[in-house]
């Protein structure tokens, strides 16, 4: 029975060092392995390590090659360059902490050998704009999403920035009512989308909104309440979309855009492709699109940076809109 029990331990140091240390570019002998096995207690003949490559073959790509022969583990679940976009994508993750991100980029590093992580290091560029200084962002996630599984809402402070004092609590350390219908990454962002219908008043119970979850504390289900149903025809994508990076106003408006042809790529980069693309009849190098947003000054500044590339070509109330925001931006 001990000789069993050592065998299934010798088996699990084995095929972690095969996971750990070994690729293409980096095979190990048998001679080395057993080394490295003996290194970490375990004893083992070259016919009974044999035994073990057979056994392990089944959960594991195991390969070998060259002389002397070396044994490397090539595919694994995750290929580097899926790794590669999931530390990307972590790295640009304004909602968690420096000391997050890391823990997360050093898991992900270990779903490769160890020749590979030292280049993923060598290619790892934090961007270091935005870090969150909420540790709980993890835990406050979790439990929103246990209350939406649980059908309740959640309970919550918010902070916000204040001159010369830092982050503070929003409202006196108010405590939010949300009842929470989904989670949206955005622009680095991690968001809560809901409504709060305890706190609004009638013509707004049902107003969609939407909090970022770093700025949120004290995060609490509220297990004696049930979760308010979505408004009717309430669908997550469109509400992002029109609200152009979760700044919008009160109701979306159908606008209609004019736009030089080869800004079409920078025009789907911003809305959806089934909106209908047509070629402007007055002049073959613009093209137009009637497109349903939120009007507000961060869809304003969007156009604006095209600098003329994009215009508003309507309805008139939003192209004076438009104009008294340029307007107040030279100004100022």
């Amino acid at each position: 029975m001990a000789n069993m029990e050592n065998g299934k331990k010798r088996l699990l140091a084995l095929r972690e060092i095969l996971l750990s240390e070994t690729d293409a570019k980096h095979g190990l002998t048998a001679a080395e392995i057993i080394k490295k096995l003996e290194d970490r207690g375990y004893s083992v003949e070259r016919k009974a390590l044999y035994r073990d490559f057979d056994v392990l073959s089944d959960s594991i790509a195991l390969e070998k090659g060259g002389k002397p022969t070396r044994y490397y583990v090539e595919y694994r679940d995750f290929e580097l360059e899926e790794i590669m976009i999931l530390i990307d994508a972590v790295e640009s993750a304004g909602f968690m902490t420096e000391k997050k991100k890391a823990q997360m980029i050093r898991k992900l590093r270990d779903l490769t050998s160890s020749g590979k992580a030292a280049e993923l290091s060598s290619q790892i560029h934090y961007l270091g704009r935005h870090h969150s200084k909420n540790n709980d962002v993890l835990y406050s996630t979790a439990a929103i999403r246990r209350a939406m599984t649980e059908h309740h809402p959640v309970t919550f402070q918010y902070t916000e920035y204040a001159l010369g004092k830092g982050e503070v609590l929003r409202k006196n350390g108010m405590k939010y009512i949300l009842h929470p219908y989904a989670l949206a990454w955005n622009n680095g962002f991690y968001y809560c989308i809901g409504v709060r219908p305890e706190q609004s008043g009638p013509e707004e119970k049902d107003k969609v909104r939407h909090f970022r979850i770093d700025r949120m504390k004290q995060v609490q289900v509220d297990e004696k309440t049930q979760l308010q149903d979505p408004p009717p025809g309430f669908d997550v994508a469109s509400y992002i979309e029109r609200t152009v990076n979760m700044y919008g106003a009160a109701e979306p408006e159908k606008v209609l855009l004019r736009f030089k042809k080869e800004l079409l790529s920078q025009f789907y980069d911003r809305f959806d492709q089934k909106d209908t693309v047509l070629a402007d009849p007055k002049d073959p190098d613009y093209l137009t699109a009637y497109v349903t947003i939120h009007v507000s000054p961060t869809f304003f500044s969007w156009v604006s940076q095209y600098a003329g590339g994009f215009t508003i070509a309507g309805p008139e109330k939003v192209r004076k809109e438009y104009h008294r925001h340029l307007k107040a931006a030279l100004e100022a």
